[in-house]
């Protein structure tokens, strides 16, 4: 496989030199930042004719992988390591979620509030009622583009909408980041899927930024890709974790004391099914809607009611699907008979992580998180 590498400009996405790396391992997560590693080395010449240093700065350069020209991963540089003996410089990138981790849920700043500390407190805050949850979503990137040097040109999907209504407000004293608000209006239950991406080269030949929103999930339409041990799954590891696991959750809002807001949500199947009561609590500052706060409880609640089990298939670069073809959220139907799955294992899950490593040569190595979509599968 052909993989190339493209340096942009953050702010204005023109793009600056196309480079080679090494070592390269870049990764897509659901709801959830995904990272990329790789080596740029001195003393190729196509890295000599350039500029370095400029092209690898921290927090104002981005990097695009390319398989087979067409777009796949897109992210800041956040990291760098130079090392001399070597001539080698290591890489640390996360995709634009991370960019939105450094922004804060703000209307645009009155000049007064850089000459007086009790003005941001006091100012205005950021809200949107009974709007789809999309429209949400899509609202929180309008207010950071609003502010000067904030437009870094990611656009949401513009019509995709969830049928679902919520309220949130912002307050600036809440010192909450777009990133947070995003991964929270994702988890609540019902949430949109969420990922940040790349689409398409424009005519300029520059990957674009997009948010892909669910309506309320992502993945594919239609049959579920099919993996299969022994042939184009090549190996897989099934851990399982119950030390979150819990039949009963309680979800704390706002309040002191006794005006404190607590939802409770249990599902007592779980006992029929010989569980003991296992008991959690979560934090949920700033929520003081009674039902909304209740939605976040029957959806932790629904999170831990059993095992998590997050699997990981390494499955053939060569094969189809190809990693093109992988969204995250897409449904994969596994097939495994071995020694752990004596009793054999035909159940779907959903792809929620990808991660590839690419060959110096251009091979590409797939590793696939998922996790199950029934209980049979835990």
């Amino acid at each position: 496989m052909a993989y190339t590498y493209l340096f942009s400009d953050l702010v204005t996405n023109q793009t600056l030199a196309e480079l080679p790396l090494t070592s390269v391992r870049f990764g897509k997560k659901l709801c959830g930042t995904g990272q990329l590693s790789a080596t740029l080395s001195l003393g190729d010449p196509r890295v000599q004719a350039a500029d370095p240093y400029d092209l690898s700065t921290p927090a104002r350069r981005v990097v695009y992988v390319l398989r087979e020209d067409e777009p796949v991963w897109g992210g800041l540089v956040w990291t760098r390591r130079y090392d001399s003996a070597t001539g080698r410089i290591s890489l640390g990138c996360g995709d634009f979620w991370s960019y939105y981790d450094h922004r804060k849920v703000l209307p645009v700043l009155p000049e007064q509030a850089y000459h007086d500390p009790t003005r941001v407190a006091r100012l205005d805050p950021v809200r949107f009622e009974e709007m789809d949850q999309n429209d949400i979503a899509r609202g929180l990137l309008a207010v950071a583009a609003r502010h000067q040097g904030g437009d870094i040109g990611v656009r949401a999907d513009p019509d995709s909408l969830s049928g679902i209504r919520r309220s949130r407000a912002y307050f600036a004293y809440q010192n909450v980041s777009v990133g947070d608000a995003l991964r929270k209006l994702s988890q609540i239950q019902d949430g949109p899927d969420m990922m940040f991406d790349v689409g398409p080269l424009d005519a300029g030949g520059r990957p674009s930024r997009v948010l892909r929103l669910g309506t309320p999930r992502l993945g594919q339409q239609g049959t579920a890709h099919v993996w299969e041990f022994g042939g184009n799954l090549i190996s897989y590891t099934w851990p399982s974790d119950g030390t979150r696991m819990a039949t009963r959750i309680f979800a704390d809002g706002d309040g002191t004391e006794r005006a404190t807001l607590i939802a409770v949500a249990e599902d007592r199947d779980r006992y029929r099914d010989g569980w003991a009561l296992l008991e959690g609590e979560r934090g949920y500052t700033g929520v003081r809607d009674p039902a909304e706060l209740q939605a976040h409880a029957a959806a932790d609640q629904r999170a831990a009611r059993l095992p998590v089990a997050l699997p990981t298939l390494l499955v053939h670069g060569g094969l189809p699907p190809g990693v093109a073809e992988i969204g995250m959220g897409d449904d994969a139907r596994v097939i495994v008979e071995d020694l752990f799955h004596t009793g054999g294992l035909d159940t779907r899950m959903r792809v929620v992580g990808l991660d590839v490593a690419v060959g110096d040569h251009g091979d590409d190595t797939v590793t696939l998180t998922v996790n199950p979509l029934i209980e049979d599968a835990v």
